[in-house]
């Protein structure tokens, strides 16, 4: 079958399943099994085979990421898959703006909550400095080391599977010794995770889920790692988009001036400060 049939066929099978970016996903799919060959190009009846098990995969609502197996991020790919959270476009500002504060101040950083290790592991290699990054997943650690390894990080980046407020792991770091701490933290309130996208119920909860008011994790984690910071030393954290007021407040409470991102799309999207 020639490649750009395969690609119409599919995408009508995704559409008329209500998927939104149906010839989008039916392109990536086929592209990822034919190992990129052109729309003039033919797939092989076993490879078709395993593009409509992708595309009924997909239509059934399985986020296009965890069926590819990888997803790019900051110019780098990323292993990924059921049990870790998703790299998103919007993560990569949190990351322009540490690697941009870094390149001025050197030193080392923390990535909190780091998942696929998508912040730790571009920081890193974005600026040659050390980052360690902390993730209590046991699934989403897995994927943290691999991709460690998959960019060739490993001198660069240090991955701990453990909590982020057990005073075990954060007494590893001396108050004062970190140049920054990122963190891409669990931020969705109780009722907003009652309407999420099909796609994103499949990302895990333990990623997604902030509390009742989608805070908890900002008022557990400044007031303990903003001590490890050094004199201007940054804290950024990615935020949900209506937070922006909230998680100043708390910025506020630790004797921080925040100043709050927007994205692309012009929603609140990150809160930071240089601690002074």
């Amino acid at each position: 079958m020639v490649i750009r049939q395969a690609v119409s066929l599919l995408a009508k099978l995704l559409s008329d399943a209500g998927t939104a970016d149906a010839d989008f996903d039916a392109r990536q799919i086929i592209s990822e099994v034919s190992g990129k060959k052109l729309p003039f190009e033919e797939l092989s009846d076993e490879q078709y085979a395993l593009c409509l098990d992708m595309a009924k995969r997909r239509a059934k609502g399985e986020p296009l990421q965890y069926i590819l197996g990888s997803w790019d991020f900051y110019g780098r790919t990323f292993s990924v898959g059921e049990g870790v959270l998703i790299p998103r476009p919007e993560t990569e500002q949190l990351c322009a703006l540490a690697i941009e504060h870094l390149k001025k101040t050197g030193g080392k950083a923390i990535d909190l909550c780091s998942g696929s290790g998508c912040i730790a592991v571009t920081v890193a290699l974005e600026t040659g400095l050390f980052v360690s990054g902390i993730e209590l997943s046991d699934k989403a650690y897995g994927y943290f080391v691999r991709n460690i390894s998959r960019n060739n990080a490993n001198s660069l980046v240090e991955a701990i599977n453990a909590d982020i407020f057990d005073e075990a792991v954060i007494s590893r770091f001396a108050d004062g010794s970190l140049s920054a701490v990122l963190s891409n933290p669990p931020y969705i309130c109780s009722a907003d995770m009652k309407t999420l996208q099909r796609e994103v119920q499949h990302e895990p909860r333990l990623a997604l889920f902030g509390g009742e008011d989608g805070l908890d994790y900002y008022k557990r984690m400044l007031p303990l790692w903003v001590k490890k910071l050094s004199v201007n030393g940054l804290f950024a954290v990615e935020i949900g988009e209506e937070q922006g007021a909230a998680v100043e407040e708390i910025f506020r409470s630790v004797s921080l001036s925040p100043v709050t991102v927007k994205d692309y799309s012009g929603h609140d999207r990150i809160v930071f400060a240089i601690k002074q």
